[in-house]
């Protein structure tokens, strides 16, 4: 009987692999058939409007649910440190090492989903600690990319060429993304519609801010380097915050990873002084039950502690 809920594990995991091996190509594909549709037919440009930054994403669909799980975007292929197959591979490895252990807690029917949910837990970690590593390179570069849009204005340029230059001059991730926008502009987009879905596939908030203020000098008029310089201005002093309240949750990252070696230390030198009471976590069954709910519930504890810390700095 575990033999075939492993074997059933195996194939619902296998089935996310073949779903992420489908947005892969889906994405593809549509890529394909609107260049083809652009090419038949005329498609008339709406007249431009100012961007929403709270524009809902469709979530219609139980794929693009899954996905947004996962915190995968198969258009964002550079993002990616670890190939998403190997991350798939990492999910199975865990459902199948998971299952077996929960079986001889929980029984045999619990611990299929509980082995799916932890195969998905790990890939949802790997994936969304890619995306965060990405976004924050991204970050990082804003000030950098905004300063340079604005001394292309100053030096006469149009707008469209000063992107046009930050997908030639800037140093990557940034060089991809801006190339993508003046892709985007490229086939008829306005520039506030690329910027904002260069925000929503990075998640930045300081390019949305970018897009409505595109969006609001192209109807009401006015010094257009003078207004991205003040853009620059404030989203520069955002940045610099942001790195001083990394520096200010050291501390608490210190002392989550001090919380969580403490017991380690506490256990090696009892089993120097008193080996019979680490005998009974390690040699009775009952023991070993309790031992591995003390290191989830440790595990869920740090998880907390690092969520607590990320939103105090998304704040």
């Amino acid at each position: 009987m575990l033999l075939l809920l492993m074997i059933g594990a195996m194939l619902l995991l296998a089935l996310l692999l073949g779903a992420l091996a489908l947005a892969r190509g889906g994405s593809g594909r549509k890529l394909r058939e609107r260049v083809r549709a652009l090419s038949e037919q005329a498609v008339p440009i709406p007249a431009t409007t100012v961007p929403s930054i709270r524009a809902a994403r469709s979530r219609g669909k139980w794929l693009d649910r899954l996905l947004r799980f996962l915190h995968f975007n198969p258009d964002m292929p550079q993002e990616q440190v670890i190939p998403w197959p190997l991350v798939a591979l990492l999910a199975l490895g865990v459902a199948a090492l998971s299952i077996p252990r929960l079986a001889g807690w929980t029984g045999v029917l619990p611990a299929l989903p509980l082995g799916l949910l932890s195969g998905l837990f790990a890939a949802r970690m790997v994936f969304g600690w890619q995306h965060a590593r990405y976004c924050d390179a991204v970050f990082q570069q804003i000030p950098d990319a905004l300063g340079q849009v604005v001394r292309g204005i100053r030096a006469g340029l149009p707008l469209t060429e000063a992107l046009r230059g930050l997908s030639r001059e800037m140093p990557s991730p940034s060089r991809e993304e801006f190339a993508r926008v003046v892709g985007d502009m490229a086939i008829g987009r306005p520039v506030e519609v690329a910027l904002i879905r260069l925000h929503e596939r990075t998640g930045l908030t300081e390019y949305a801010f970018l897009a409505v203020t595109l969006g609001l000098q192209s109807q009401t008029g006015g010094n257009l380097a003078e207004t991205l310089e003040n853009l620059a201005d404030m989203v520069r002093k955002r940045v610099t915050m942001a790195k001083r309240a990394k520096a200010l949750a050291a501390e608490a990252k210190m002392q989550a990873g001090i919380l969580m070696v403490l017991p380690f230390v506490a256990a090696l030198a009892m089993s120097l002084i008193q080996p019979f009471y680490i005998a009974a976590f390690t040699e009775n069954p009952t023991g070993q039950q309790m031992a591995m709910i003390g290191l989830m519930l440790m595990l869920l504890g740090v998880l907390t502690i690092r969520w607590l810390i990320r939103q105090a700095g998304s704040d």
